[in-house]
């Protein structure tokens, strides 16, 4: 696994953020469980 240091909390655009909720909401279905998606992006 990476170093915790290589990586940070994306900045995503609002149509971003609205299609992980989107992706939330489908998951969350499908596994009958509250499903939660956390975007990070690696340092370069």
């Amino acid at each position: 696994m990476a170093n915790e240091k290589d990586y940070v909390a994306a900045d995503l655009s609002s149509n971003l953020v609205s299609e992980i909720k989107s992706l939330e909401e489908k998951l969350s279905e499908q596994a009958n469980k509250e499903v939660v998606v956390i975007a990070y992006e690696k340092d370069k």
